[in-house]
């Protein structure tokens, strides 16, 4: 620490003007939180007002946090000049949007609105703002699409051909972006005021009164004793946290600080440690039944209640972990891979302790019982939030200490929950601005008629095929609301004009995109994972893809085999799922080339092959698949048998 007899008069100076930073930033963090949590229980306000108060406290805590948070502009933000920077951008940032508050009886009830000088460069200086904060805390994928789109709108009559437009003037995009509520404060924007901000704020209280070490400790006495228990542990874990959390990246870096090193320490390999989490961690979003941001979203563009994706999302999300269970027992049995040792395994008396785990029943008890009696989402998170405070609290016990302590986890979880806010509406606002500027130039349009024409010409697999690798393509480097975003909006039209539900083509693009945080180049759950495990890449992303192969292949069960997003009666989709589990075991062998002893690449070949054709609903691929794993378990039973026989001597040793 520097001695304080060689700190100079600016470096006072700017550890005065640091403290008074870290002041506002409380103030303004504890003001978005009581904004959210009011409005999420009172009502909320009209929509322009909503945004604009979201997106101009969010920003201006943002630019106030840089320099302060390790994040990729340090060395610019941590100076005086960038304090400077950090205080200007607040600054404008809360201006312009109380600018827009004054003008929304304006925005909201004019039409062909006229921009000033004044609010073009307004316009440009907050699209700026956005900008960089995006980078800042989402890296620079989306930012740089903006740019593009933004260009692309602005010099699109210089495009020949089909691809190009007639182009769009400075002022009128303004007038779009700035002065409707189509632009910067569209839907997109308005689902972070609305919805997600208040699951984030629920997420991060129960996080600080102990839920995520509940979740953990429930998923050790649920697997850790079992055969790659660790392994198993980082899976349930995934899981169970993924209902809190949503997005594959913050479940790696949460719960893989405890699962990845303790796989390493029971003779894990690394890579094989990396994968398990980045895999289990992809899935938390998908888990019902409080699922990541993008299941709202989802909600939102189909115009359906949020309840109806959880409904459609169980068996998706029970084959897609229990093929990685599966893998994860293959890869026990190949390895001999241990359990927890007892001294890291709690005991259910530790668990079920009063004090600690009905704070966490109950909010999960109210606040799943308020969405299934039909209360809005964000009024079943308030109540699921007043009643963990206050259980929170009351356990705690009049000790003035401990009261104390308990009021300080709270405050923590608050600021928590204010930084997650900032970083996912510089994300969503970002996009935003995509999501108009495609609708706007139609090139959504364009590229959507590009897979119906592939699908017309080869038909409906091969333009599914198409529209997962655009997925894909479009989600890379993307967090994964913004993957399924981007998706939504350029491929789930096409698929949709093939002919698929609205649904079907949604839950499609939705899980295609998701694969982006698994798939190379652009793997950011991966490379979350190298990180804590302290190895390359590129390993970790082989073993993940392979663990995650049930993901690749759901996308084709809603379009070929659509019962197993409960459409249809009860016999199909009892079925569905049954036939699904059947593909999950066989893709589990086949990547892992194991069962109860090594299976050769051919065989293991074509149990993967007859494992993806079960997505077809063809009932001569179910005959062949059921057949294909029962013979491979009795073969293989067979061989051990013999085995056994031929080493004892004695024909009466069991298999």
């Amino acid at each position: 620490m520097t001695d304080l007899a060689e700190t100079g008069p600016a470096d006072t100076a700017k550890s005065g003007a640091e403290s008074a930073v870290g002041k506002a930033l409380l103030v303004l963090s504890l003001l978005l939180i009581a904004f959210h949590v009011y409005t999420a229980g009172f009502g909320q306000f009209q929509p322009l007002v909503q945004r604009s108060a979201h997106v101009g406290l969010g920003l201006m805590i943002a630019y106030l946090s840089f320099g302060r948070i390790g994040n990729r502009a340090d060395g610019v933000f941590a100076s005086r000049f960038g304090l400077v920077l950090r205080l200007a951008g607040a600054a404008l940032a809360g201006a312009i949007c109380i600018y827009i508050l004054s003008q929304e009886q304006r925005i909201t009830e004019s039409f062909g609105i006229i921009a000033t000088p004044f609010e073009i460069g307004a316009a440009f200086a907050i699209i700026l703002l956005i900008l960089v904060a995006a980078y800042q805390t989402t890296g620079p994928a989306l930012p740089i699409l903006a740019v593009l789109a933004l260009a692309y709108a602005l010099l699109g009559d210089l495009i020949q051909g089909s691809w190009g437009h007639t182009g769009f003037s400075v002022s009128y995009l303004v007038e779009y972006l700035f002065l409707g509520t189509e632009g910067i404060w569209g839907m997109v924007t308005g689902l972070s005021a609305n919805l997600i901000a208040i699951f984030i704020i629920f997420g991060s209280v129960l996080l600080a009164t102990g839920g995520a070490q509940s979740f953990m400790d429930i998923a050790l006495l649920v697997a850790g004793r079992k055969p790659g228990g660790a392994a198993k542990v980082a899976t349930v874990s995934s899981a169970l946290f993924g209902m809190l959390n949503g997005a594959a990246v913050a479940n790696v870096a949460t719960t893989g600080n405890f699962t990845i090193p303790a796989m390493k320490r029971l003779g894990y390999r690394p890579s094989f440690a990396g994968a398990v989490e980045a895999t289990a961690s992809s899935g938390g979003q998908l888990t019902p039944p409080i699922m990541g941001a993008g299941a709202f979203v989802m909600a939102e563009l189909l115009g359906i209640p949020y309840l109806d994706v959880v409904y459609a999302a169980i068996i998706p999300a029970l084959l897609f972990f229990a093929c990685v269970w599966f893998s994860v027992e293959i890869e026990a049995r190949r390895e001999d891979m241990k359990p927890f040792d007892d001294a890291d395994m709690p005991s259910w008396r530790e668990v079920l302790v009063p004090a600690r785990i009905l704070p966490l029943a109950l909010t999960l008890t109210v606040t799943l019982g308020a969405m299934f009696a039909g209360r809005t989402p964000s009024l079943a998170a308030f109540y699921g939030i007043v009643t963990n405070v206050v259980l929170f609290i009351v356990f705690g016990g009049f000790d003035l200490k401990e009261q104390r302590d308990r009021f300080r986890a709270l405050l923590d979880g608050a600021l928590l929950a204010a930084g997650s806010i900032v970083s996912i509406l510089a994300l969503l606002v970002c996009a935003q601005i995509v999501l108009s500027l495609i609708g706007l130039t139609g090139v959504g349009i364009k590229l959507s008629e590009s897979i119906m024409g592939v699908e017309a010409s080869s038909g409906l697999l091969v333009g599914t095929i198409f529209a997962m690798i655009v997925s894909l393509i479009l989600g890379m480097g993307m967090p994964t609301t913004a993957a399924y975003l981007l998706a939504a909006a350029v491929v789930a039209p096409a698929l949709i004009e093939l002919g698929l539900e609205p649904m079907i083509a949604h839950f499609f693009v939705f899980y295609s995109a998701l694969l982006s945080a698994l798939t190379p180049p652009v793997c950011t759950a991966v490379f979350a994972a190298a990180v804590i495990a302290k190895t390359h890449w590129w390993p970790i992303c082989l073993a993940a893809v392979k663990l995650a192969a049930m993901k690749y292949i759901l996308p084709f069960f809603f379009v070929f085999r659509e019962a197993v997003l409960l459409k249809g009666d009860p016999t199909e989709i009892v079925w569905a799922g049954i036939m699904g589990l059947v593909a999950s075991m066989l893709l589990a062998i086949a990547t892992g080339r194991y069962y109860l002893r090594p299976i050769p690449w051919p065989v293991a070949a074509g149990l993967f092959v007859i494992g993806v054709a079960v997505a077809s609903g063809n009932w001569l691929a179910d005959v062949i698949a059921i057949g294909a794993l029962l013979g491979l378990m009795v073969v293989q039973r067979l061989q051990i048998a013999r085995a056994k026989v031929s080493e004892d001597g004695s024909p009466s040793v069991r298999a």
